[in-house]
């Protein structure tokens, strides 16, 4: 079964400043909530312009996202969660941010040698780029489960279904 998600997870009651308006704002468990990484969010792409260029060749990750998460970070933390799968093995990248510094990566994993990117590194899935991240957040995995799963992110397998689940 294939996914893919490209997400901004974020803590704290109030809705970050940054935050464009008019984001769909998705509740996870705890402080989290999650808004979908769209063009919408992001805004025009300038044709050409730097700050849509991955951060590593081969990386979805690009500064235009990096530049948003760390706005939005400025009194919380924010993580940038991205992954996709098919027929079980995947990849993933995330960046975490605390207050306006990048604290966490960009770290980037794969279940497979053959799916490697520049900086990633294949790891287990309890130890995926998402979960280190979510540990980043505060996120303690429940009984059974590793931290994707108990903050919700199995709800919908596609970034565009967090838009109207």
């Amino acid at each position: 079964m294939a996914s893919q998600i490209e997400l901004l997870i974020f803590d704290g009651g109030q809705v970050p400043w940054a935050l464009p308006s008019g984001a769909n704002i998705v509740p996870l468990s705890g402080q989290l909530r999650l808004v979908p990484v769209t063009e919408d969010l992001l805004g025009p792409r300038a044709a050409g312009s730097p700050d849509a260029d991955p951060v590593y060749p081969g990386w979805v990750l690009n500064a235009r996202v990096c530049h948003l998460a760390c706005e939005m970070s400025s009194d919380r933390r924010v993580l940038y969660v991205w992954g996709e799968t098919f027929g079980g093995p995947g990849t993933q990248e995330v960046a975490g941010w605390d207050h306006g510094k990048l604290v966490y990566g960009p770290a980037g994993t794969s279940d497979l040698e053959a799916d490697l990117e520049p900086g990633y590194r294949v790891v287990p899935r309890s130890d995926s780029a998402i979960n280190a991240g979510l540990r980043m957040m505060g996120v303690q995995a429940s009984p059974g489960l590793d931290e994707y799963a108990t903050v919700g992110l199995t709800k919908h397998r596609f970034t565009d279904d967090w838009l109207t689940g």
